[in-house]
């Protein structure tokens, strides 16, 4: 009896411990979840990585980013990027003083019918200013990554591809995979650099080029797009103005109706940015709507999801804020070569009074 008594005293010292014996690791709706081991209330000192990592695919590749967490008392991975569909996972779970377990876990089933398509093309204008910052695709399915250079090419009018148009090594992608945003070179943009001396500018004014997206572009299934892309666009002049809140035309809707608040631009507008730099504020509180970009990135629109009452309100745009060539509400982007503090040159935001009559 005393025996048996000492052997449930070692099994309820151990807690932890006799759980850990046979735990697994599951993929559950995109995060890997640790199963049959309790974690110690605090992280160890060197973190949760040294007990749980996953590779994916085969071969001397790098663990996957991410987060850990704590859930319902098991340690959850959350990957930074979308779990691939087709791909086979290596777990490796090793709890503090027990043996390491390693195991494979496949992703989701590849669906065979091809889903992503190119849905647009932002800047959308078919002339883009010879000193355009960025370029913008939005797809219509998460794609997969490392794929660009691969994949997007800018053909010059002889139908050959531009060298160099792009900042070598820079692939941006939004969390769901579907906008990649693309920055040509600013060394070829920024005057008197060596760059901008020797190659001129990515775009040049008056020449025509395109866009070629390859329908070879496997999405986040691993299934190619369901058509190729192209985009045709001439250059024009440069854009070195910055963007002037009192040139802005507003349009004011009606109090009692849901008709949408409209800015109009002199010049067209980063289409990333619009939606989230500009606000419609009364009495301090923000006003919930909706924002829409239209005519060429020249137009917001603001829909409210109450119809609006009669009073003062006031558009507040944040002045980082910037046009198609990277210029910011009273910073150009291609400001005195040396002014180093320009580029962190930080200001309020601008009020823009409106009247709802």
């Amino acid at each position: 009896m005393t025996r048996r008594l000492a052997s449930i005293a070692v099994v309820l010292a151990l807690g932890t411990s006799a759980i850990a014996q046979a735990p697994s690791i599951r993929l559950d709706d995109g995060v890997f979840r640790v199963v049959g081991w309790t974690p110690p209330s605090m992280p160890p000192p060197d973190g949760w990585p040294p007990i749980l990592v996953i590779y994916a695919g085969r071969g001397d590749v790098p663990a996957l980013l991410g987060r850990y967490s704590i859930d319902h008392g098991q340690l959850v991975f959350h990957p930074s990027y979308p779990i691939a569909a087709g791909v086979t996972y290596r777990v490796v779970f090793h709890p503090p003083g027990g043996a390491a377990i390693s195991t494979t876990i496949a992703g989701p089933a590849r669906n065979a019918t091809p889903a992503a398509r190119v849905e647009q093309v932002f800047p959308s204008a078919d002339v883009l200013p010879s000193n355009t910052l960025r370029l913008y695709v939005a797809f219509s399915a998460p794609m997969s990554r490392g794929e660009a250079s691969a994949h997007l090419r800018i053909l010059n009018a002889a139908g050959q591809p531009l060298e160099g148009v792009f900042l070598p090594g820079e692939e941006l992608w939004d969390p769901a995979h579907q906008r990649l945003t693309l920055t040509f070179d600013p060394g070829r943009i920024k005057r008197g650099l060596v760059a901008n001396t020797t190659m001129g500018t990515p775009i040049a004014d008056g020449a025509r080029y395109t866009l070629v997206i390859d329908r070879e572009w496997l999405d986040a299934n691993g299934v190619p797009m369901v058509a190729e892309f192209r985009k045709s666009f001439r250059g024009g002049p440069p854009v070195r103005t910055v963007p002037d809140s009192k040139t802005w035309r507003i349009l004011a809707p009606a109090a009692g109706t849901s008709q949408p608040l409209t800015l109009t631009f002199a010049t067209a507008m980063n289409a990333s940015l619009l939606p989230r730099m500009i606000e419609v504020v009364r009495d301090r509180e923000r006003i919930a709507g909706v924002v829409a970009i239209g005519q060429h990135e020249t137009e917001w629109r603001f829909t409210p999801r109450a119809p609006w009452t009669a009073g003062a309100y006031r558009l507040v745009v944040d002045t980082r804020l910037e046009d198609v060539a990277g210029n910011r509400l009273g910073l150009p982007f291609d400001f005195e070569a040396g002014d180093v503090a320009a580029e962190h040159r930080a200001s309020p935001p601008v009020s823009i009074p409106v009247q709802i009559r």
